[in-house]
């Protein structure tokens, strides 16, 4: 057994655990910071006028006869008690939106550290490998280390590593310690975004208590004002005969106590039937999210199902594309279609393994670390590691318009695609206005 000098020993520490040195870094995107700000800033800008109005009707309310109040004071009241539910309805829909917006970040954030721990697991792994290829691939004594040590060959690999360590990976390096602080800063953000739902859903709780008690108090009014305007009109039948003057006073005060309270019930009408249409939106957005998934899942399936090598895949011709049978017909419709919008799309389907190897070559760089472990998100352009394209699998194709690459997604093409594409079951990989596949990948 070879024994490795102190020196090499602490050079391998040094490399091996980079990965978890220098992690720390400034909190969250700021764009997810900006949304959510923005919703706890609507929720303070509608407090002060919540408990204002709040405090309003309290007062008008609080100590009114309804059945012998003036019909100014009532209607007065009336209006602020109406005012003060619909601040607090305006409230509980700023509080609920503000946690959905954090939810929103949660997910997000979520999403994004499970993807950067598969890239930190994979350049950490290559980063392993590099060093043990750079402490074995010295095959003779060369350099400083080995001109001055008493055994030439652990020199030598003692000077290979150092060379690694110093220069030669320093990208790789560098890399893993980016990926350390952007995986923080996003453990960072969805930590923040869920304490922020969290106070959220409490502030909502609370509102939501205001709001009941302002509609417990303004039915309550608006039914003792109905009692009041039916009793009143009943005896203006009466007065009528006795005073005329007085009881066209008294209706004409009665009736605007009841237009009041018509406009009451139209606003509430009118509120019901826009929670209503909430509810059947959000209901909708739930549906379309699950039939996302399930199409998702579909998706992973069929690609999964698929085997990506060089042979025995059912290939076939379509419209200039070379593509799996199974989604020759959504290559088809898609072509077609836009052919009919006047788009002139060309551009190419399966790719063998070779050829992706090449691509990564072209694209992420020589080394074997860079064309098999490299995240593709590193590459320029972004480019899958070989055997898990959907280019290999037929399944993906890359469009051009007249003979030039969709690189656009505010062009014309690329609208009408992102349009007219979901209905072929094909869909576009963000990053890639040009890559479309069976599930966006």
């Amino acid at each position: 057994m070879t024994t490795r000098s102190p020196y090499l020993h602490a050079l391998l520490v040094v490399v091996l655990f980079a990965s978890v040195a220098a992690v720390v870094g400034p909190a969250g995107a700021q764009s997810d910071e900006e949304i959510i700000d923005e919703s706890r800033q609507v929720v303070r800008d509608t407090e002060a006028q919540r408990k204002a109005l709040e405090e309003a009707a309290e007062a008008a309310t609080s100590n009114l006869d309804a059945a012998n109040a003036d019909a100014a004071d009532l209607i007065d009241a009336l209006n602020k008690a109406q005012a003060s539910v619909d601040a607090q309805q305006t409230a509980l829909d700023d509080a609920e939106r503000a946690v959905a917006d954090a939810e929103a970040v949660v997910l997000e954030a979520e999403a994004r550290i499970d993807e950067l721990e598969a890239q930190l697991i994979a350049t950490e792994q290559g980063l392993r490998e590099a060093v043990i290829e750079s402490y074995v691939s010295f095959q003779a004594p060369t350099g400083t280390f080995s001109v001055l040590g008493s055994d030439p060959w652990q020199n030598a690999r003692e000077e290979a590593l150092a060379g690694f360590a110093t220069g030669s990976r320093i990208d790789d390096i560098d890399e893993l310690r980016r990926l350390g602080e952007e995986l923080e800063r996003w453990r960072i953000q969805a930590r923040e975004a869920a304490d922020e739902a969290e106070s959220q859903r409490r502030e909502a709780a609370l509102i939501l208590a205001d709001l009941r008690t302002a509609v417990d108090r303004e039915a309550e009014l608006s039914l003792a004002a109905e009692e009041r305007v039916e009793r009143r009109l009943y005896e203006v039948q009466t007065i009528r005969e006795l005073d005329a003057t007085l009881a066209a006073e008294i209706e004409a005060a009665e009736r605007e106590i009841a237009a009041a309270l018509e406009r009451q019930r139209a606003e509430e009408e009118a509120r019901r039937r826009a929670e209503e249409e909430r509810r059947r939106a959000e209901e909708a957005r739930r549906r379309a999210a699950e039939a996302d998934a399930a199409d998702d899942a579909e998706a992973r399936e069929l690609t999964d199902s698929v085997d990506p090598s060089d042979s025995n895949l059912p290939l076939v011709w379509v419209r200039g594309f070379e593509v799996h049978t199974q989604i020759a017909d959504a290559v088809e419709g898609l072509v077609a279609a836009m052919d009919s919008e006047g788009f002139n799309l060309g551009g190419w389907g399966y790719r063998t393994a070779q050829e992706q190897i090449n691509l990564r070559r072209s694209h992420c760089g020589t080394s074997e670390w860079a064309i098999w472990s490299m995240p593709s998100s590193s590459c320029r352009p972004p480019t899958a590691r070989p055997g898990r394209s959907n280019h290999e699998r037929g399944l993906a194709i890359d469009l051009t318009n007249n003979g030039r690459l969709i690189t656009s997604r505010s062009s014309a093409v690329f609208q009408a695609l992102q349009r007219l594409a979901p209905s072929f079951g094909l869909k576009n990989l963000p990053s890639e206005p040009w890559h479309w596949s069976v599930d966006g990948r």
